[in-house]
């Protein structure tokens, strides 16, 4: 009988090739899903908590209490700057009409690197015209607590903006030509932009932000 048949050198060159091959292409396959899962991540990261901010935002610009409407025009309050606003609703934690009338509160506080959120029930008119508790941006959630604030954080966030749309600006589209500002202490902005960066701190190019546009007092 023969012995058993080896492999010859080609045929072991061939082989190491194809297995190198193969190492290679799974090489690549995994470097790119690892590559999409960190994408897809970090777009979650700051897609659902965006959206989940836009979207109280916007129930409770709908139910804004808005001036000459009603017995509750006497709680009339709306002030916005570039970083921070503020205002009265009827949208509560239990939805529209069911949980008082509200003060709410967003801004932000560069340093942490937080979006703020605070809320305060109202029970008289006064209250809402009243100003907010002195250094009240720099008062620890404890300290507002203590004040009667509910507050919560949304971490991450290194940008704020707020642009505001007048009546006699509404033919403009483009929310960042948009007032920063808005103080009209009987009237209220047609629309409200909000953008929000969980990018590069401090970025301050009109044409790189994100805008999403919120109809004020449609309820």
């Amino acid at each position: 009988m023969r012995g058993a048949r080896g492999f010859t050198l080609l045929e072991v060159l061939v082989s190491i090739t194809l297995i190198a091959v193969l190492v290679v292409v799974l090489s690549m396959a995994l470097r790119s899903g690892i590559n999409a899962y960190t994408r897809a991540r970090n777009f979650n990261a700051s897609f659902f908590p965006e959206s989940a901010l836009e979207g109280l935002l916007f129930r409770q610009l709908e139910a804004v209490v808005a001036p000459g409407r009603g017995g509750l025009s006497g709680f009339f309050f709306f002030e916005g700057e570039e970083d921070k606003i503020s205002f009265v609703t009827t949208y509560g934690p239990q939805g529209v009409g069911k949980g008082g009338i509200w003060k709410v509160v967003y801004w932000l506080n560069e340093s942490e690197d937080r979006l703020y959120y605070a809320q305060r029930p109202l029970m008289k008119r006064q209250e809402a015209r009243k100003d907010l508790p002195d250094r009240f941006y720099d008062l620890s959630k404890e300290e507002l607590n203590r004040k009667g604030w509910l507050v919560a954080s949304l971490k991450g966030v290194k940008g704020l903006y707020f642009s505001y749309r007048h009546v006699s600006s509404r033919g403009e589209e483009e929310p960042g030509k948009w007032p920063e500002e808005f103080r009209k202490r009987r009237a209220l902005p047609v629309d409200v932009a909000i953008s929000v960066d969980f990018g590069k701190k401090g970025q301050r190019d009109d044409s790189a932000r994100r805008w999403t546009i919120l109809p004020v007092g449609a309820i």
